[in-house]
């Protein structure tokens, strides 16, 4: 037993050595991740696992970085055509790539992949809810027929959802997954799975990218769930990238001798949902009221260290239908004294509870300052912190039982502002998911529905449509949009050539995607 002890620790310093080492060598490299899994059935992934996933798997196309010449990039798809009525789409697919259990990718593979996804229905497979049937035309031509004209490239690149994986998976169930399986083409292969502790990303031999060149071959992934812990690793050069420090500590790394914070676009902001079923949230102008009376900048200054912008409405700036024609709530406590009383509560009176979530630093740094600014309009807030699980369960129980706000961190699945505007507020019946607002409103559904259908075919008047149902919104305030987060990855300086794509959030491409624009470390 001490025999085999000592080879793990020796293995162990072998790792932490390597991944010290100077670029030119580097083969081996430390993550320490706050990124937990939920699952890893690439069918059903919705969540943090995305930052390994995108390794594991790969789409038929990717959304390049803001920047790019072309909107998307081809991964295991060589190319597309649309129909002229936008309900076809044929994908010539990528010949020599083998998933990991030396399966050859073809078109029976995403016909699998996709049909295992959108039958599960868990997870992001709703973005497959037009489609209507996938013909294969050869072995390296697929056919994807839509119910109705939506932008399928934009799905086939989905961050969610997407992913290929070989047919040999068969009828196997997300427990064969979640044991440390893979069935992936990605340049890595999951290994060493310890659940809540860690695994390793290690290098595909087979892939069909090849290895020349540098790259990282192996990438122990240490989950971390403690800011200060990930700090210290970084600074003490055990990891060579972290996910998560301290807010009060950029300064230091972002100046330090052996680190670094690279910063890039999001799509990813905070938002507290107003309980619109119980009084005094009922009333728009109430809603309106404490909109004016949240701290934006002090929010953005204290709570995310500047590091984050002030939300102008659903979708982030910088994204498709994220601009400035969207209608932007400001810090004003005398207007938002004003509408109380004329919502007939002059100078307060009501009591509100807020939830978030316990694991969230930023939220619980933020949330005491829309406490103290709400008192000062005569609204008392009780503040509750709560792991995101239950958090997330006692919202969608039943409305008169939840929380009155409820933050949340949000980020789109796929680049289009539909699923963000869908998702959130749609009508979901009694028992909602997502809409934790408990919002209804036909009008804004048909109007986003309908720049869906047509964003494909003319970009212009569906962002016009997306602009119009965001400003509806804002008009009746089911919501408060806080904030646009502004990504970072803190890092050791040897690490070179990463770029942020904010349509991928949390994920580091380890491997050099072929990608215009996409680099990896």
């Amino acid at each position: 037993m001490m025999r085999r002890y000592l080879k793990i620790v020796v293995w162990a310093l072998m790792v932490l050595s390597l991944a010290t080492a100077s670029w030119a060598a580097e083969k081996n490299m430390v993550f320490a991740s706050p990124y937990g899994i939920t699952t890893l059935d690439p069918s059903t992934s919705y969540s943090t696992e995305l930052c390994y996933m995108s390794n594991l798997y790969e789409t038929l196309i990717r959304v390049n970085p803001p920047g790019s010449k072309e909107l998307f990039g081809f991964v295991l798809a060589t190319g597309y055509s649309a129909s002229d009525d936008g309900l076809e789409y044929t994908f010539t697919l990528r010949k020599g790539v083998k998933f990991h259990d030396g399966t050859a990718f073809n078109a029976q593979a995403v016909k699998f992949s996709i049909e295992r996804t959108k039958k599960i229905g868990k997870g992001a497979a709703f973005i497959w809810a037009d489609l209507k049937e996938i013909l294969i035309i050869d072995d390296y031509t697929v056919k994807l027929v839509l119910t109705t004209p939506v932008p399928l490239p934009q799905i086939a690149a989905s961050a969610n959802g997407s992913y290929m994986m070989s047919p040999k998976v068969g009828d196997k169930s997300s427990d064969w997954f979640n044991k440390g399986n893979d069935a992936g083409t990605g340049p890595y292969t999951l290994k060493n799975y310890k659940d809540g502790e860690s695994w390793m990303l290690a290098k595909f031999d087979g892939y069909w990218g090849g290895w020349d060149g540098k790259h990282v071959e192996n990438i122990l992934v240490k989950y971390t769930k403690e800011p200060l812990t990930q700090l210290q690793m970084l600074q003490s050069e055990q990891a060579m990238l972290v996910g998560r420090i301290p807010l009060d500590s950029y300064a230091s790394v972002k100046n330090g001798k052996k680190t670094k914070v690279m910063y890039g676009p999001s799509y990813q902001n905070y938002m507290a949902f107003y309980n619109t079923k119980r009084p005094p949230l009922d009333n728009p102008k109430v809603r309106k009221a404490l909109n004016h009376a949240i701290p934006y900048e002090d929010i953005v200054k204290i709570g995310f260290m500047g590091n984050a912008s002030q939300a102008r409405g659903p979708v982030p700036q910088g994204q498709f239908g994220g601009t400035k024609d969207v209608f932007q709530y400001k810090h004003d406590l005398e207007l938002a004294k004003k509408l109380l009383a004329e919502a007939g509560h002059e100078g307060g009176g009501f009591k509100l509870t807020l939830s978030f979530a316990a694991e969230n630093v930023q939220e619980a740094r933020f949330a005491p300052l829309i406490q103290s600014e709400f008192k000062k309009i005569g609204v008392d807030v009780e503040i509750k912190k709560l792991a995101w699980t239950t958090q997330w369960s006692m919202a969608k129980k039943d409305p008169k039982t939840a929380q009155d706000m409820f933050v949340l961190l949000w980020w789109p699945t796929y680049s289009d502002p539909y699923e963000t505007l869908y998702t959130l507020l749609r009508d979901e019946g009694e028992k909602p998911v997502w809409n934790l607002a408990y919002y209804k409103n036909p009008a804004y559904e048909k109007m986003i529905r309908q720049a869906y259908e047509i964003v494909g075919s003319n970009p212009e008047k569906a962002l016009g449509l997306y602009v119009d149902a965001q400003n509806l919104i804002q008009k009746d305030a089911p919501a408060a949009w806080i904030a646009d987060v502004v990504e970072n990855w803190p890092m050791n300086k040897k690490l070179k050539g990463l770029v942020m794509n904010p349509a991928y959030p949390q994920v580091p491409f380890f491997y050099p995607p072929l990608n215009p624009g996409l680099k990896g470390l």
